[in-house]
């Protein structure tokens, strides 16, 4: 079936009476979901007759909508108004479930969620924060009209899980090693900031230096071997470079529709009370260590086809790292696979089809392709691959501990829709397979994500 006959037979056919249902169950907008994409801010309310009318898709002039803009349409015989929005004050929950096929060992079915914060009122502040108690990643930086763009940065990080945790070989739980772990790691630091084209209130060159005292903690797990010798809690003293630049154009949905991202993080760290530990103390790694990894990602349009509903993305993140360990590698694994919706994200290497955080590498590359088909303006089709290399654990004898370091080639496809939903949501569905993982002693894994987002 070729591209246009696909094309009309999913907007004639099954779309129109997915979308009128959701229109009628849930008011004007329609689930849209454009609220968890704009906040609401302090823009005032625009007249209807005063706001630009959206062209129909079917024309060639037809423009997305981008972020921010207000616009009216029609849509199966009613009547669609959006405000305008500055996006400079956004607070949204976050949550979803991830079902890897076959599942390892107690991570077949995977919740996720948190409360996610911006606050950007001026060019001289910028909070944001994904909080969820356990887990949280808050980011402040403030400057004043003397400092130019200069900034003072403020940072908080814990991960506090309560419970014990193991990791994964061959999709099999290495329970003799099972422990409790977790970090509390404060930052302090300067910086700079300055705003970049295409102009938006997320598109920012940034350069932060902080330091970030923190503290590890461990505890024995209740499976854990006999000879399993336990990590020391320690005092952690880290130097942060962090650089982030986003210059997308973001479409309604939040999606990146034109430009690119790049940025890279350098952190030298020292464990002040730092031994031996494992199996019989066989992991030597962590007292010092040395990370340093980066990205870029961009969108545009298709070439050879002169419409605004098909885009092309494409993302690389890589890392290295030197004596670093589990608890301080680079987690890679699947999930939401963001690619630059939001300005904090960015940096966040995804690897479609495998479970959240499953690997800890100390290398690592990860390219992913995709392209995404508007089918209306607040629905859309992607189509992604990607290509990975990485080192993981592999069983190498007939004891689940009997392991060796490989690097390995990973590649996946899959597919997602993303649109807005009932209630004010916007709903992401998708399904990626990996051609490399191991499930059941045999290699390929499913990962189905069902992941949402919603003002509140």
């Amino acid at each position: 079936m070729k591209l246009y006959q696909l094309e009309y037979y999913l907007r004639q056919r099954w779309l129109p009476k997915l979308l009128l249902l959701s229109l009628l169950l849930t008011g004007p907008l329609g689930g849209l979901g454009i609220a968890a994409a704009q906040a609401e801010g302090d823009t005032p309310s625009v007249p209807q007759d005063k706001l630009q009318p959206l062209i129909s898709s079917d024309s060639p002039s037809y423009r997305t909508p981008r972020a921010g803009e207000g616009f009216r349409t029609e849509l199966f015989g009613r009547e669609i108004t959006v405000q305008p929005s500055d996006r400079r004050s956004v607070t949204a929950i976050d949550f979803g479930v991830q079902a890897n096929l076959p599942g390892a060992d107690n991570r077949g079915i995977i919740p996720f969620g948190a409360l996610y914060l911006w606050r950007h009122p001026d060019d001289q502040s910028l909070l944001r924060a994904d909080i969820v108690g356990l887990y949280n990643d808050i980011f402040w930086a403030k400057s004043s009209s003397n400092m130019g763009h200069f900034e003072w940065v403020l940072t908080f990080n814990n991960y506090t899980l309560p419970f014990s945790q193991y990791e994964l070989v061959d999709g099999k739980a290495i329970k003799s090693e099972e422990l409790i772990w977790g970090y509390v790691r404060p930052g302090f630091g300067f910086g700079y900031r300055q705003k970049v084209s295409p102009g938006h209130q997320d598109n920012m060159l940034a350069i932060d230096l902080t330091i970030e005292p923190g503290y590890l903690f461990f505890g024995k797990g209740s499976n854990a071997a006999s000879n399993f010798i336990l990590p020391k809690d320690t005092f952690e003293l880290r130097e942060h470079l962090q650089v982030r630049m986003d210059a997308f154009d973001r479409n309604l949905l939040s999606l990146p529709h034109n430009g690119f991202a790049a940025g890279a993080d350098l952190i030298n760290a020292n464990r002040t009370n730092w031994k031996n530990w494992g199996l019989n103390g066989s992991e030597t790694d962590g007292r010092e260590y040395l990370s340093a990894s980066g990205y870029i990602l961009g969108a545009g349009a298709v070439p050879g086809i002169d419409s605004d509903r098909h885009r092309l993305l494409g993302s690389l993140h890589g890392g290295i790292g030197s004596n670093i360990d589990r608890f301080s590698a680079t987690r890679i694994g699947g999930g939401a696979l963001t690619m630059g919706e939001e300005y904090g994200s960015t940096w966040r290497p995804v690897l479609p089809g495998s479970i959240i955080q499953e690997y800890f590498p100390k290398h690592y590359v990860v390219a992913v392709g995709e392209y995404r088909w508007e089918a209306l303006f607040f629905t859309y089709l992607s189509f992604d691959a990607s290509l990975g290399w990485l080192d993981r654990l592999r069983q190498t004898g007939p004891n689940i501990t009997d392991t060796t370091s490989k690097n390995e080639t990973f590649a996946s496809l899959g597919g997602r829709l993303t649109t807005g939903f009932f209630f004010d949501t916007r709903m992401q569905l998708s399904y990626n397979y990996n051609f490399s993982e191991i499930r059941d002693g045999k290699h390929g894994g499913h990962e189905i994500l069902l992941h949402f987002s919603r003002d509140i």
